[in-house]
């Protein structure tokens, strides 16, 4: 959900996310960084929330890009099945056509099986007749196969067109895609500068606070009702102490949204990879009705799905279990809502 800690191609590793030392959500601001001076806490939160919201629409781009290139390869196979089988049509009929040719000339001027030929091979006029009669029969299922095989033809070139059309719109809509990634890739670039000025933040916290960066805060017990949502919290509580790292999915490391899905997973629940895709399953649940392993999902204070940058797993009275930025572990925090707690899902029960 935010960037990588190590990796040089996340370069905004220092922020991601929504709870630090316990104190909640992140503020609602998410314009650029504040002036120097102000508390280095909420500068470090008001940057948090710039890059996650950023890294969660890298993720999400990437997502898209790969289901619209996906989409393409798909379209341009069936347009290559399409030209295979218009190919086919034209083979069939250019082969076909002579011998319709040849037998309706024999039919209407003899030119290869002449009246007269049939007339002395034939032992009466009936059966004269009736060769020639089967001749033109002959002549005419040709005809009706020729006329068969042009239908068929005419088929094949609208079902070609309809691929090229296809395959033209999937390439436009990965071109967007791609241009979309490129954008928030570029956004995620633009806010490197305000990185650095995260990181002298941190430098500047009071030793007992720096202190707390590294280590686990809350070794408690917290217990829900025997079933999945159970499984899935005790999952995610035995994991404090993990590193954060963007992208991350565990067993060692994770995201927020990395350590939900990992958590449900070892419950026998699979979740979207996204907060913002976790957001859409189960069902919603009043915030003071919570549960513990309810999904608690914060954004950047408009109430928009589409902003949701956060997630973390309820784990009993104002409390959540989650992975919230680069340089702080998985652990215990307060479930804070300061504007930007914006609503829980129930994944199971």
């Amino acid at each position: 959900m935010t960037p990588h800690r190590r990796s040089p191609r996340h370069p905004l590793a220092a922020t991601a996310a929504v709870m630090i030392l316990g104190l909640g959500a992140l503020p609602a601001s998410a314009q650029p960084a504040p002036p120097d001076g102000q508390d280095p806490m909420r500068r470090y939160q008001e940057l948090g929330a710039q890059a996650a919201k950023a890294d969660e629409d890298l993720l999400e781009s990437q997502d898209r890009l790969k289901t619209r290139e996906t989409e393409r390869d798909q379209a341009t196979a069936a347009l290559g099945q399409a030209d295979s089988d218009l190919t086919q049509a034209q083979s069939a009929i250019d082969r076909f056509r002579p011998q319709v040719e040849a037998i309706a000339r024999s039919a209407m001027n003899g030119e290869q099986l002449g009246n007269a030929v049939l007339l002395l091979d034939s032992g009466s006029r009936q059966e004269f007749l009736d060769r020639s009669s089967a001749l033109a029969v002959l002549a005419g299922e040709k005809a009706n196969a020729l006329n068969g095989l042009r239908d068929a033809l005419g088929k094949a070139r609208t079902a070609r067109a309809t691929a090229a059309g296809a395959r033209e719109t999937a390439q436009l809509a990965a071109n967007d895609a791609t241009l979309a990634l490129d954008q928030v890739r570029t956004r995620k670039k633009d806010l490197d500068t305000q990185i650095a000025k995260v990181r002298e933040a941190l430098g500047d916290l009071p030793s007992p606070d720096r202190a707390k960066l590294g280590k686990v805060q809350d070794k408690g017990s917290y217990l829900g009702p025997p079933g999945a949502a159970n499984d899935a919290l005790q999952a995610a509580l035995s994991k404090r102490g993990s590193q954060y790292e963007w992208g991350a999915t565990g067993p060692s490391e994770f995201d927020c949204s990395g350590l939900t899905s990992w958590a449900y997973k070892q419950a026998g629940v699979s979740l979207p990879r996204t907060s913002r895709q976790q957001y859409t399953v189960g069902k919603p649940v009043p915030l003071d009705q919570l549960v513990p392993g309810d999904l608690v999902f914060y954004d950047d204070g408009t109430g928009d799905p589409g902003a949701i940058h956060h997630v973390g797993m309820y784990a009993g009275p104002g409390k959540m279990v989650d992975a919230p930025t680069e340089g702080q572990l998985v652990d215990v925090r307060s479930v804070k809502g300061d504007g930007h707690l914006m609503g829980a899902r129930r994944i199971v029960g």
